[in-house]
């Protein structure tokens, strides 16, 4: 198994890994902008929270393998990139307006990631 775990497959994890957490920000986004649910259970208790809670406890699990090989500096970089992905899908597929305030809090992530990184 250690052999499987090289350092390029340790970062392709941990990118998927923001991936995914931003896939299940997209799903709570969605059950969010329903209406007509009432009642605690069903705005809590419904496929879409449970799924996205579920690809969060994955990606936690996928960050601990991810650290095999990726240094713990590096990982929070990688992290913040899932701000992006809920950006794009959000605009993607949510049809979600690109505003010009969006758009610079995004160049502000990405900034800070370049930055720290230096």
């Amino acid at each position: 198994m250690s052999n499987l775990l090289t350092p390029q497959v340790c970062y392709a994890a941990a990118i998927f890994g923001a991936f995914i957490t931003a896939l299940s920000q997209i799903l709570l986004k969605t059950q969010a902008n329903t209406t007509g649910e009432k009642g605690f259970f069903s705005k809590f208790l419904n496929i879409r929270v449970i799924v996205s809670y579920g690809l969060l406890f994955l990606t936690l699990a996928i960050n601990q393998v991810a650290l095999r090989h990726v240094p713990l500096s590096v990982m929070p970089c990688i992290t913040a990139t899932s701000f992006v992905w809920v950006f794009v899908m959000g605009a993607l597929i949510l049809k979600e307006k690109v505003s010009a305030r969006k758009v610079l809090g995004v160049a502000i992530i990405i900034a800070g990631v370049i930055i720290s990184r230096l």
